[in-house]
């Protein structure tokens, strides 16, 4: 039986980016409602190398993760991706007195109230919670900083919930569950198309949104033991502790993620996992579903001739570099 090849997902701007072997390839349905693919080859051989150290491939993971999605916004813009939000008539209206888009003015309404809801959540009711412990409980500075953390981990949860549900992100989270339907299909070993794909779950054996989320609450929750020290003292302290939380995470999250027999153990603790998927994934549209389908088999058509590749020992490629 031939060895399953592993891909890597993560939704763009009106499609998706997916990497298998040495390629990259995105898929995005342009305004003519064409898909449009582009396939990039890249050896990653540094990343490869940090894959197979302990710990050290945690924080690769974590920050790869972070570098594929605002690569994959970059490179899709270039596809010229459709505009999907039309706006209300009051939106349009709006747009049309501002000179904009109601694409954009959309956008610039999620950007607003992306701010308003860190500043809520991720600030000011911490940062409320600790005052009234301050006032009203007697307890220690450690055990305030900690309820104050735990009070920012639920925000968190609350804030990335609300933000995969506004319009424009929530386009995201419908592409990233198309992703994880075509990779489940595939996983199974059934016929990779649209309509099999459909059947499958919305939740995928590997995540990586699930893992930052759960390398964010475990920094956080290690926040409070750091000494306080000047702004950007604090900030690169930060930082090392969600690098070295990444890593240390990792180790089991991946065991998990990789294990074969799916056991009541194994099953109970991926549910944590899954809980975090649903909260960053959505169920997709079938036409969602065709664009992460496209871009499947763009990947496997590189993939397949680089094994040919490699058994011929050939240097030349079945597929460009970059093309449409």
């Amino acid at each position: 039986m031939a060895k399953l090849r592993r891909f890597s997902g993560t939704p763009v701007a009106e499609g998706v980016r997916l990497e298998v072997g040495r390629y990259t390839v995105f898929a995005v349905r342009d305004e003519k409602k064409d898909i449009s693919v582009r396939v990039r080859r890249e050896p990653r051989r540094f990343l490869r190398a940090c894959m197979d150290v302990p710990l050290l491939r945690g924080a690769a993971r974590l920050i790869h993760g972070v570098a594929r999605f605002f690569d994959g916004i970059g490179e899709s813009a270039e596809l010229r991706p459709q505009r999907p939000v039309r706006g209300t008539a009051v939106e349009q209206a709006i747009a049309r007195f501002l000179r904009i888009r109601p694409q954009t003015l959309a956008t610039l309404l999620s950007a607003i109230l992306i701010v308003l809801l860190a500043a809520l959540c991720l600030y000011a009711a911490p940062a409320g919670a600790q005052l009234l412990l301050e006032r009203h409980a007697a307890l220690s500075r450690v055990w305030i900083d900690y309820l104050s953390a735990l009070v920012r981990i639920v925000g968190l949860l609350i804030a990335v919930g609300l933000l995969c549900r506004l319009r424009v992100f929530k386009r995201l989270a419908m592409y990233k569950g198309a992703i994880n339907k075509v990779v489940n299909c595939y996983e199974c070993r059934d016929e990779v198309n649209a309509a099999n794909a459909a059947r499958h779950s919305i939740c995928a054996r590997r995540s990586d949104p699930a893992f930052l989320l759960c390398a964010l609450i475990a920094a956080l929750l290690l926040f409070p033991l750091l000494p306080r020290r000047g702004p950007a003292v604090t900030a690169i302290l930060r930082v090392l502790v969600l690098l070295a939380a990444a890593g240390v995470l990792n180790e089991p999250f991946s065991a998990l993620e990789e294990a074969r027999k799916v056991t009541p153990l194994v099953r109970a603790l991926r549910t944590p996992m899954d809980l975090l998927q649903h909260m960053t994934t959505l169920e997709p549209h079938p036409q969602m579903l065709e664009v992460a389908v496209c871009a499947f088999d763009a990947a496997m058509g590189g993939s397949r001739d680089e094994t040919k590749t490699e058994v011929n020992s050939d240097d030349h490629i079945g597929m460009d570099d970059e093309g449409d």
